[in-house]
């Protein structure tokens, strides 16, 4: 069965390149991220995936919906088919996808994806997104488990906001954002029984903005 590696692979050489490194450093792509996926099978994300089609000219919706293939299941593949397209929105629509979980607590590894759900967003940022609030730690600013969180790279992050975090490629949270004169960062809680995360200067971390807060009911 065709995978994400394999897609990837056929590319890279239609492209002319027989070094993966050459073809992401000539495209403008991470080369170790990159590696890892065609090497090690490792299944980025959809905004990974999204840079890859654009960057390499291929089909986002085919791209995306082989790593969603390879996510689900065994018996389950059917369900992202050919004959089911991922929709994606123009720009224009000004609609975000719903990603998945982040954890309102310690950090979340997460690779579920809620392939078909997107709200409509009336922000400018083309690249915003939605998470959906899993755990009790950010109770205390209104973001109770199941909301959804739309978050806008582009917007600008200070002390005192609420932010997406993630350390690595995978693992996420959602806390109020805090940084110290000697670099130190504080992810913290609004839940007074939950302790804040400390993360260290040469930690690994980015952090997007969380602009706005949908309750679910």
């Amino acid at each position: 069965m065709n995978n994400l590696a394999e897609m990837l692979k056929r590319r890279i050489r239609a492209l002319g390149f027989e070094d993966i490194k050459e073809c992401a450093r000539q495209h403008g792509i991470p080369y170790e991220l990159l590696r890892k996926v065609i090497s090690d099978g490792h299944i980025p994300k959809d905004k990974t995936l999204l840079s890859y089609a654009e960057k390499l000219g291929l089909d986002p919706s085919e791209l995306i919906r082989t790593a969603y293939r390879q996510r689900v299941p065994e018996g389950m593949e059917h369900m992202f088919e050919s004959r089911a397209p991922i929709p994606r929105p123009a720009p224009e629509n000004r609609m975000a996808p719903v990603l998945g979980p982040a954890a309102c607590g310690e950090w979340l590894e997460t690779y579920q994806v809620e392939p078909d759900a997107y709200e409509p967003i009336d922000i400018a940022d083309r690249d915003a997104f939605f998470v959906i609030a899993e755990g009790e730690s950010m109770i205390g600013g209104n973001i109770p488990p199941g909301a959804h969180l739309l978050v806008s790279p582009s917007a600008p992050v200070s002390n005192g906001k609420v932010v997406l975090a993630r350390r690595g490629d995978d693992e996420f949270t959602v806390k109020t954002y805090f940084r110290q004169a000697g670099g130190t960062t504080i992810l913290q809680p609004m839940n007074p029984a939950f302790e804040p995360i400390v993360v260290k200067p040469k930690e690994p971390l980015t952090v997007f903005r969380i602009v706005e807060v949908r309750i679910k009911m």
